[in-house]
Protein backbone atom coordinates (compact mmCIF):
# COMPACT_ATOMS: atom_id res chain seq x y z
CA UNK A 1 0.00 0.00 0.00
CA UNK A 2 2.73 2.44 0.99
CA UNK A 3 4.73 1.51 -2.11
CA UNK A 4 1.74 2.35 -4.34
CA UNK A 5 1.34 5.71 -2.69
CA UNK A 6 5.06 6.51 -3.22
CA UNK A 7 4.88 5.49 -6.89
CA UNK A 8 1.83 7.71 -7.44
CA UNK A 9 3.56 10.65 -5.70
CA UNK A 10 6.70 10.29 -7.82
CA UNK A 11 4.60 10.09 -10.98
CA UNK A 12 2.76 13.28 -9.99
CA UNK A 13 6.07 15.16 -9.36
CA UNK A 14 7.46 14.11 -12.73
CA UNK A 15 4.27 15.19 -14.47
CA UNK A 16 4.36 18.57 -12.68
CA UNK A 17 8.01 19.10 -13.66
CA UNK A 18 7.21 18.40 -17.30
CA UNK A 19 4.33 20.85 -17.21
CA UNK A 20 6.45 23.59 -15.58
CA UNK A 21 9.24 23.07 -18.10
CA UNK A 22 6.81 23.35 -20.95
CA UNK A 23 5.77 26.78 -19.63
CA UNK A 24 9.18 28.14 -18.51
CA UNK A 25 11.15 27.38 -21.67
CA UNK A 26 8.74 29.19 -24.01
CA UNK A 27 8.55 32.11 -21.57
CA UNK A 28 12.35 32.41 -21.41
CA UNK A 29 12.55 32.19 -25.18
CA UNK A 30 9.91 34.89 -25.46
CA UNK A 31 11.78 37.18 -23.05
CA UNK A 32 15.05 36.60 -24.89
CA UNK A 33 13.35 37.23 -28.22
CA UNK A 34 11.75 40.43 -26.86
CA UNK A 35 15.12 41.70 -25.66
CA UNK A 36 16.66 40.94 -29.04
CA UNK A 37 13.92 43.01 -30.67
CA UNK A 38 15.30 46.23 -29.09
CA UNK A 39 17.87 47.77 -31.40
CA UNK A 40 21.08 49.30 -29.93
CA UNK A 41 22.96 51.72 -32.19
CA UNK A 42 26.28 53.56 -31.76
CA UNK A 43 26.15 57.36 -31.62
CA UNK A 44 29.89 58.00 -31.80
CA UNK A 45 32.19 57.96 -34.80
CA UNK A 46 34.86 55.44 -35.70
CA UNK A 47 38.63 55.51 -35.72
CA UNK A 48 41.05 54.83 -32.92
CA UNK A 49 39.73 55.99 -29.56
CA UNK A 50 41.61 58.32 -27.19
CA UNK A 51 40.79 58.65 -23.50
CA UNK A 52 39.92 62.16 -22.23
CA UNK A 53 40.09 62.82 -18.51
CA UNK A 54 37.27 65.11 -17.37
CA UNK A 55 38.55 65.33 -13.79
CA UNK A 56 41.35 67.82 -14.44
CA UNK A 57 39.36 70.91 -13.39
CA UNK A 58 36.38 71.10 -11.08
CA UNK A 59 34.13 72.80 -13.65
CA UNK A 60 35.05 70.50 -16.56
CA UNK A 61 32.17 69.11 -18.58
CA UNK A 62 31.31 67.35 -21.79
CA UNK A 63 28.06 67.00 -23.70
CA UNK A 64 26.63 65.63 -26.91
CA UNK A 65 23.62 66.53 -28.99
CA UNK A 66 21.47 63.87 -30.68
CA UNK A 67 18.23 63.64 -32.60
CA UNK A 68 16.02 60.51 -32.59
CA UNK A 69 12.94 59.68 -34.66
CA UNK A 70 11.81 56.66 -32.61
CA UNK A 71 11.15 56.01 -28.89
CA UNK A 72 14.22 54.97 -26.87
CA UNK A 73 14.83 52.96 -23.71
CA UNK A 74 18.43 53.85 -22.82
CA UNK A 75 21.21 56.36 -23.58
CA UNK A 76 24.68 55.38 -22.36
CA UNK A 77 28.38 56.24 -22.58
CA UNK A 78 31.56 54.25 -22.00
CA UNK A 79 33.82 55.74 -19.30
CA UNK A 80 37.47 54.84 -18.70
CA UNK A 81 38.93 55.20 -15.20
CA UNK A 82 42.47 54.17 -16.15
CA UNK A 83 42.16 50.68 -14.65
CA UNK A 84 41.01 52.01 -11.29
CA UNK A 85 38.15 49.89 -9.87
CA UNK A 86 35.28 51.91 -8.41
CA UNK A 87 37.02 55.03 -9.63
CA UNK A 88 34.56 57.06 -11.69
CA UNK A 89 32.34 59.95 -10.57
CA UNK A 90 30.02 62.07 -12.74
CA UNK A 91 26.44 63.24 -13.20
CA UNK A 92 24.58 62.46 -16.43
CA UNK A 93 21.66 64.77 -17.31
CA UNK A 94 19.27 65.00 -20.27
CA UNK A 95 17.77 68.24 -21.68
CA UNK A 96 15.41 69.02 -24.53
CA UNK A 97 17.40 70.93 -27.17
CA UNK A 98 16.59 74.64 -27.43
CA UNK A 99 18.50 76.92 -29.87
CA UNK A 100 22.01 76.29 -28.53
CA UNK A 101 24.02 74.72 -25.73
CA UNK A 102 23.71 77.58 -23.22
CA UNK A 103 19.94 77.90 -23.57
CA UNK A 104 19.45 74.14 -23.45
CA UNK A 105 21.39 73.36 -20.25
CA UNK A 106 19.78 76.36 -18.56
CA UNK A 107 16.37 74.74 -19.07
CA UNK A 108 14.54 71.99 -17.23
CA UNK A 109 16.12 68.57 -16.77
CA UNK A 110 14.20 65.65 -18.31
CA UNK A 111 16.25 63.02 -16.49
CA UNK A 112 19.38 62.99 -14.36
CA UNK A 113 21.46 60.40 -12.54
CA UNK A 114 24.59 60.54 -10.38
CA UNK A 115 27.05 57.75 -11.16
CA UNK A 116 29.69 56.98 -8.53
CA UNK A 117 32.45 54.42 -8.10
CA UNK A 118 31.91 52.71 -11.42
CA UNK A 119 34.59 50.46 -12.86
CA UNK A 120 36.94 51.01 -15.75
CA UNK A 121 35.18 51.21 -19.14
CA UNK A 122 31.75 50.74 -17.59
CA UNK A 123 28.71 51.67 -19.69
CA UNK A 124 26.70 54.13 -17.59
CA UNK A 125 23.46 55.75 -18.70
CA UNK A 126 19.89 56.94 -18.31
CA UNK A 127 17.05 54.39 -18.47
CA UNK A 128 13.44 54.71 -19.58
CA UNK A 129 10.64 52.16 -19.38
CA UNK A 130 8.68 50.62 -22.27
CA UNK A 131 5.56 52.26 -20.84
CA UNK A 132 7.27 55.66 -20.67
CA UNK A 133 10.11 55.71 -23.22
CA UNK A 134 12.12 58.71 -24.31
CA UNK A 135 10.02 60.34 -27.03
CA UNK A 136 11.39 61.22 -30.46
CA UNK A 137 13.06 64.62 -30.50
CA UNK A 138 16.37 66.47 -30.23
CA UNK A 139 18.32 66.42 -26.96
CA UNK A 140 21.59 67.30 -25.25
CA UNK A 141 23.20 64.90 -22.76
CA UNK A 142 25.39 66.73 -20.20
CA UNK A 143 28.23 65.05 -18.28
CA UNK A 144 29.57 67.08 -15.37
CA UNK A 145 30.14 67.28 -11.59
CA UNK A 146 33.33 65.23 -11.72
CA UNK A 147 35.64 64.93 -8.72
CA UNK A 148 39.05 66.51 -9.37
CA UNK A 149 41.84 63.95 -9.14
CA UNK A 150 39.47 60.99 -9.45
CA UNK A 151 40.16 60.11 -13.08
CA UNK A 152 36.87 59.93 -14.91
CA UNK A 153 37.03 59.88 -18.66
CA UNK A 154 35.40 59.59 -22.05
CA UNK A 155 36.51 57.84 -25.22
CA UNK A 156 37.17 60.40 -27.96
CA UNK A 157 36.45 59.21 -31.50
CA UNK A 158 36.35 60.70 -34.98
CA UNK A 159 33.37 62.96 -35.82
CA UNK A 160 29.90 61.43 -36.21
CA UNK A 161 27.02 62.70 -38.32
CA UNK A 162 24.66 61.58 -35.54
CA UNK A 163 26.30 63.60 -32.79
CA UNK A 164 27.50 67.14 -32.01
CA UNK A 165 30.15 67.01 -29.30
CA UNK A 166 30.69 69.84 -26.79
CA UNK A 167 33.83 70.24 -24.70
CA UNK A 168 33.33 72.62 -21.76
CA UNK A 169 30.35 74.14 -23.54
CA UNK A 170 32.08 74.72 -26.89
CA UNK A 171 31.50 72.69 -30.04
CA UNK A 172 34.36 70.35 -30.93
CA UNK A 173 33.96 69.60 -34.63
CA UNK A 174 36.99 67.32 -34.72
CA UNK A 175 35.50 64.47 -32.69
CA UNK A 176 32.70 62.66 -30.88
CA UNK A 177 32.47 60.43 -27.82
CA UNK A 178 31.75 56.71 -27.55
CA UNK A 179 28.04 56.44 -26.80
CA UNK A 180 25.02 54.42 -27.87
CA UNK A 181 21.24 54.34 -27.65
CA UNK A 182 18.75 51.49 -27.36
CA UNK A 183 15.38 51.91 -29.11
CA UNK A 184 12.03 50.30 -28.50
CA UNK A 185 11.90 47.48 -31.00
CA UNK A 186 13.65 47.80 -34.34
CA UNK A 187 12.51 51.02 -36.02
CA UNK A 188 13.25 51.51 -39.71
CA UNK A 189 14.65 54.99 -39.05
CA UNK A 190 15.95 56.25 -35.76
CA UNK A 191 18.28 59.27 -36.23
CA UNK A 192 17.07 62.68 -37.36
CA UNK A 193 18.88 65.70 -38.74
CA UNK A 194 20.79 67.67 -36.13
CA UNK A 195 20.04 71.36 -35.67
CA UNK A 196 23.10 73.54 -36.03
CA UNK A 197 23.28 75.57 -32.79
CA UNK A 198 22.60 79.29 -33.07
CA UNK A 199 25.77 80.55 -31.46
CA UNK A 200 26.41 84.21 -30.84
CA UNK A 201 28.58 85.85 -33.46
CA UNK A 202 32.03 86.51 -32.05
CA UNK A 203 33.64 89.81 -33.01
CA UNK A 204 37.28 90.65 -32.64
CA UNK A 205 38.07 93.12 -29.85
CA UNK A 206 38.11 96.71 -31.05
CA UNK A 207 41.64 97.29 -29.76
CA UNK A 208 43.04 93.96 -31.02
CA UNK A 209 46.20 93.84 -33.11
CA UNK A 210 46.76 91.96 -36.36
CA UNK A 211 50.46 91.51 -35.60
CA UNK A 212 51.98 88.16 -34.67
CA UNK A 213 53.31 87.85 -31.13
CA UNK A 214 56.97 88.31 -32.00
CA UNK A 215 58.28 87.62 -28.48
CA UNK A 216 57.12 84.02 -28.92
CA UNK A 217 57.50 83.60 -32.67
CA UNK A 218 59.72 80.63 -33.48
CA UNK A 219 61.25 80.88 -36.96
CA UNK A 220 63.16 77.64 -37.37
CA UNK A 221 66.04 78.86 -39.52
CA UNK A 222 68.63 78.68 -36.75
CA UNK A 223 69.94 75.62 -34.84
CA UNK A 224 69.87 77.73 -31.65
CA UNK A 225 66.15 76.88 -31.46
CA UNK A 226 67.23 73.40 -30.41
CA UNK A 227 67.49 74.81 -26.86
CA UNK A 228 63.69 74.71 -26.51
CA UNK A 229 63.37 71.06 -27.63
CA UNK A 230 63.07 68.40 -24.93
CA UNK A 231 62.44 64.63 -24.83
CA UNK A 232 62.10 63.78 -28.52
CA UNK A 233 60.34 60.44 -28.83
CA UNK A 234 61.01 58.17 -31.83
CA UNK A 235 61.93 61.05 -34.13
CA UNK A 236 64.92 63.11 -35.21
CA UNK A 237 65.12 66.69 -36.45
CA UNK A 238 67.48 68.74 -38.57
CA UNK A 239 67.66 72.47 -39.28
CA UNK A 240 67.86 73.77 -42.83
CA UNK A 241 68.39 77.37 -43.90
CA UNK A 242 64.69 78.23 -43.74
CA UNK A 243 62.92 75.44 -41.86
CA UNK A 244 63.16 72.44 -39.57
CA UNK A 245 62.63 68.86 -40.76
CA UNK A 246 61.21 66.16 -38.50
CA UNK A 247 61.95 62.57 -39.56
CA UNK A 248 59.95 59.67 -38.14
CA UNK A 249 61.24 56.10 -38.62
CA UNK A 250 59.13 53.20 -39.85
CA UNK A 251 56.78 51.69 -37.28
CA UNK A 252 56.67 54.74 -34.98
CA UNK A 253 53.80 55.11 -32.59
CA UNK A 254 52.98 58.62 -31.40
CA UNK A 255 56.18 60.45 -32.54
CA UNK A 256 56.56 63.61 -30.44
CA UNK A 257 58.81 66.36 -29.10
CA UNK A 258 58.32 68.91 -26.32
CA UNK A 259 58.83 72.65 -26.87
CA UNK A 260 59.38 74.55 -23.61
CA UNK A 261 58.73 78.27 -23.93
CA UNK A 262 60.54 79.32 -20.75
CA UNK A 263 63.77 79.01 -22.73
CA UNK A 264 62.64 81.77 -25.11
CA UNK A 265 62.13 84.77 -22.82
CA UNK A 266 61.98 85.58 -19.12
CA UNK A 267 58.19 86.04 -19.26
CA UNK A 268 55.80 83.58 -17.58
CA UNK A 269 54.56 82.30 -20.92
CA UNK A 270 51.90 83.13 -23.50
CA UNK A 271 48.75 84.54 -21.91
CA UNK A 272 46.06 82.49 -23.62
CA UNK A 273 43.39 85.12 -22.97
CA UNK A 274 45.47 87.63 -24.97
CA UNK A 275 46.93 85.32 -27.67
CA UNK A 276 44.56 82.35 -28.11
CA UNK A 277 45.40 81.55 -31.74
CA UNK A 278 48.39 79.37 -32.63
CA UNK A 279 49.46 79.26 -36.27
CA UNK A 280 52.21 77.18 -37.86
CA UNK A 281 53.52 76.72 -41.38
CA UNK A 282 54.22 73.08 -42.27
CA UNK A 283 54.76 70.79 -45.24
CA UNK A 284 54.30 67.02 -45.62
CA UNK A 285 57.03 65.48 -47.77
CA UNK A 286 55.53 62.15 -48.88
CA UNK A 287 52.14 60.99 -50.11
CA UNK A 288 52.19 58.27 -47.47
CA UNK A 289 52.73 60.71 -44.57
CA UNK A 290 49.82 60.72 -42.09
CA UNK A 291 47.34 63.59 -42.20
CA UNK A 292 46.61 63.83 -38.46
CA UNK A 293 48.65 65.53 -35.75
CA UNK A 294 48.13 66.52 -32.14
CA UNK A 295 49.31 69.29 -29.81
CA UNK A 296 49.23 68.89 -26.02
CA UNK A 297 49.38 72.11 -24.02
CA UNK A 298 51.40 72.81 -20.88
CA UNK A 299 50.17 75.45 -18.42
CA UNK A 300 50.94 76.50 -14.86
CA UNK A 301 48.17 74.25 -13.54
CA UNK A 302 48.95 71.42 -15.97
CA UNK A 303 52.74 71.36 -16.55
CA UNK A 304 52.73 68.07 -18.45
CA UNK A 305 50.65 66.28 -21.10
CA UNK A 306 47.34 64.95 -19.80
CA UNK A 307 44.43 63.14 -21.39
CA UNK A 308 42.02 65.70 -22.80
CA UNK A 309 44.57 68.55 -22.67
CA UNK A 310 45.24 68.50 -26.38
CA UNK A 311 44.11 69.59 -29.82
CA UNK A 312 43.77 67.01 -32.57
CA UNK A 313 44.03 68.49 -36.09
CA UNK A 314 44.24 67.39 -39.70
CA UNK A 315 46.79 68.35 -42.32
CA UNK A 316 45.61 69.00 -45.84
CA UNK A 317 46.38 66.04 -48.10
CA UNK A 318 48.97 67.91 -50.12
CA UNK A 319 52.75 68.20 -50.36
CA UNK A 320 52.62 72.00 -50.60
CA UNK A 321 53.29 74.37 -47.72
CA UNK A 322 50.17 74.86 -45.63
CA UNK A 323 49.01 76.68 -42.49
CA UNK A 324 47.64 74.86 -39.43
CA UNK A 325 45.49 77.00 -37.11
CA UNK A 326 44.70 75.92 -33.53
CA UNK A 327 42.28 77.89 -31.37
CA UNK A 328 43.60 77.44 -27.83
CA UNK A 329 40.44 78.96 -26.36
CA UNK A 330 38.36 76.05 -27.69
CA UNK A 331 39.56 73.95 -24.75
CA UNK A 332 38.77 75.66 -21.46
CA UNK A 333 41.47 73.64 -19.74
CA UNK A 334 44.01 75.69 -21.67
CA UNK A 335 44.02 78.83 -19.52
CA UNK A 336 46.30 81.42 -17.93
CA UNK A 337 49.85 81.10 -19.28
CA UNK A 338 50.85 78.61 -21.97
CA UNK A 339 54.35 77.46 -20.94
CA UNK A 340 54.99 74.89 -23.64
CA UNK A 341 53.55 72.23 -25.93
CA UNK A 342 54.09 68.60 -26.81
CA UNK A 343 54.00 68.45 -30.59
CA UNK A 344 52.90 65.02 -31.79
CA UNK A 345 54.03 65.51 -35.38
CA UNK A 346 51.76 62.67 -36.50
CA UNK A 347 49.16 61.00 -34.32
CA UNK A 348 50.47 57.62 -35.49
CA UNK A 349 53.06 56.89 -38.16
CA UNK A 350 53.27 53.12 -38.79
CA UNK A 351 55.03 53.75 -42.09
CA UNK A 352 57.17 56.61 -40.81
CA UNK A 353 57.08 60.06 -42.35
CA UNK A 354 58.60 63.53 -42.64
CA UNK A 355 57.34 67.02 -41.87
CA UNK A 356 58.91 70.42 -42.49
CA UNK A 357 58.07 73.20 -40.02
CA UNK A 358 58.96 76.75 -41.04
CA UNK A 359 57.64 78.63 -38.01
CA UNK A 360 55.15 78.76 -35.14
CA UNK A 361 53.56 82.00 -33.95
CA UNK A 362 50.54 83.35 -32.02
CA UNK A 363 47.80 85.94 -32.71
CA UNK A 364 45.17 87.81 -30.74
CA UNK A 365 42.34 86.88 -33.12
CA UNK A 366 41.49 84.19 -35.63
CA UNK A 367 40.86 86.75 -38.37
CA UNK A 368 44.38 88.17 -37.89
CA UNK A 369 45.88 84.69 -38.26
CA UNK A 370 43.80 83.99 -41.37
CA UNK A 371 44.96 87.25 -42.98
CA UNK A 372 48.64 86.69 -42.22
CA UNK A 373 50.74 86.08 -45.34
CA UNK A 374 53.73 84.53 -43.59
CA UNK A 375 55.97 87.59 -43.88
CA UNK A 376 57.47 88.60 -40.53
CA UNK A 377 59.77 91.33 -41.86
CA UNK A 378 57.35 94.24 -41.14
CA UNK A 379 57.26 93.20 -37.48
CA UNK A 380 60.98 92.63 -36.89
CA UNK A 381 62.57 95.54 -35.03
CA UNK A 382 65.24 97.09 -37.28
CA UNK A 383 68.70 97.99 -35.92
CA UNK A 384 69.18 101.75 -35.70
CA UNK A 385 71.59 103.08 -38.34
CA UNK A 386 72.84 106.61 -39.12
CA UNK A 387 70.43 108.64 -41.23
CA UNK A 388 73.18 109.92 -43.54
CA UNK A 389 76.53 108.47 -44.54
CA UNK A 390 79.59 110.61 -45.57
CA UNK A 391 80.13 110.66 -49.30
CA UNK A 392 83.92 111.13 -49.09
CA UNK A 393 86.67 111.04 -46.47
CA UNK A 394 87.52 114.48 -44.92
CA UNK A 395 90.56 116.17 -46.53
CA UNK A 396 91.99 117.52 -43.26
CA UNK A 397 91.68 116.75 -39.61
CA UNK A 398 89.62 119.40 -37.76
CA UNK A 399 91.52 121.31 -35.07
CA UNK A 400 90.26 121.59 -31.52
CA UNK A 401 88.50 124.88 -30.80
CA UNK A 402 88.33 124.66 -27.01
CA UNK A 403 92.02 125.57 -26.40
CA UNK A 404 94.05 128.49 -27.79
CA UNK A 405 96.49 127.55 -30.60
CA UNK A 406 99.46 128.36 -28.36
CA UNK A 407 98.10 126.42 -25.40
CA UNK A 408 100.40 123.57 -24.46
CA UNK A 409 98.80 120.13 -24.39
CA UNK A 410 97.95 118.58 -21.06
CA UNK A 411 100.69 116.55 -19.48
CA UNK A 412 100.49 112.84 -18.88
CA UNK A 413 99.49 113.47 -15.27
CA UNK A 414 96.51 115.64 -16.16
CA UNK A 415 93.34 115.26 -18.15
CA UNK A 416 91.16 112.13 -18.37
CA UNK A 417 93.87 109.72 -17.21
CA UNK A 418 93.95 111.34 -13.78
CA UNK A 419 91.35 110.07 -11.32
CA UNK A 420 88.83 112.72 -10.42
CA UNK A 421 86.84 113.33 -7.28
CA UNK A 422 83.64 112.21 -9.03
CA UNK A 423 84.40 108.61 -10.01
CA UNK A 424 81.02 108.22 -11.64
CA UNK A 425 81.97 110.49 -14.56
CA UNK A 426 85.09 109.70 -16.55
CA UNK A 427 84.57 112.48 -19.11
CA UNK A 428 86.87 115.54 -19.32
CA UNK A 429 85.92 119.17 -19.90
CA UNK A 430 88.70 121.18 -21.66
CA UNK A 431 87.24 124.44 -20.35
CA UNK A 432 87.49 123.22 -16.79
CA UNK A 433 91.16 122.19 -17.32
CA UNK A 434 92.11 125.69 -18.53
CA UNK A 435 90.46 127.29 -15.49
CA UNK A 436 92.38 124.96 -13.18
CA UNK A 437 95.74 125.94 -14.80
CA UNK A 438 95.09 129.70 -14.33
CA UNK A 439 94.28 129.15 -10.66
CA UNK A 440 97.47 127.14 -10.18
CA UNK A 441 99.61 129.96 -11.71
CA UNK A 442 98.11 132.56 -9.35
CA UNK A 443 98.78 130.34 -6.37
CA UNK A 444 102.43 129.92 -7.42
CA UNK A 445 102.95 133.74 -7.73
CA UNK A 446 101.30 134.44 -4.38
CA UNK A 447 103.35 131.68 -2.75
CA UNK A 448 106.58 133.19 -4.17
CA UNK A 449 105.74 136.70 -2.83
CA UNK A 450 104.86 135.31 0.60
CA UNK A 451 108.13 133.33 0.59
CA UNK A 452 110.21 136.49 -0.23
CA UNK A 453 108.49 138.44 2.56
CA UNK A 454 109.13 135.66 5.08
CA UNK A 455 112.81 135.39 4.07
CA UNK A 456 113.24 139.19 4.38
CA UNK A 457 111.61 139.16 7.80
CA UNK A 458 113.87 136.34 8.96
CA UNK A 459 117.01 138.22 7.75
CA UNK A 460 115.84 141.38 9.55
CA UNK A 461 115.30 139.53 12.80
CA UNK A 462 118.76 137.93 12.56
CA UNK A 463 120.47 141.37 11.98
CA UNK A 464 118.61 142.98 14.90
CA UNK A 465 119.54 140.15 17.27
CA UNK A 466 123.17 140.42 16.14
CA UNK A 467 123.30 144.15 16.89
CA UNK A 468 121.70 143.62 20.27
CA UNK A 469 124.27 141.06 21.22
CA UNK A 470 127.16 143.33 20.28
CA UNK A 471 125.77 146.16 22.43
CA UNK A 472 125.62 144.00 25.46
CA UNK A 473 129.16 142.79 24.89
CA UNK A 474 130.50 146.44 24.62
CA UNK A 475 129.09 147.33 28.04
CA UNK A 476 130.97 144.55 29.62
Amino acid sequence: MEEDIMKRLITMLITLSVLLTSFVIPFASFAEEAAAENLTVDLGGGGEARAIDLAVFEESSAAFQLSITAPALRIEICCPTWSRPAGGFLTMSLFKFDKNYETTVAGNTIASKRHEEFDDNAWIGLDFSPDNPLEPGEYIVLLDEVEVGQQTGLWYLSPSENQIFYSDGKIDESGSIRSRITFVGKPDTYFGKLTKPQEEEIHDPVDSSDEPYMDYTMIFNDPDWEDIFQNPGSLTYEFDDDYLTFSIPFGSDDPQVQLLFNNITDEEGILVEKYPIMLMKVRRLNDTDPVTGEVFFFTETSPGPKAGNSFLFNYENTLDWQYVLIDLSSNKRCRDYLTGIRFDVFDHAPEGGELDVAWITFFETKSAAQKFNGDFSPYVKATEVPTAKPTAAPTEVPKPTDAAPTQAPATATGGSTEPTADKGDNKTDPGKDIGKKDNNLALIIISAIVGVVIIAAVIGIVIMRSKGKKGKDGKK
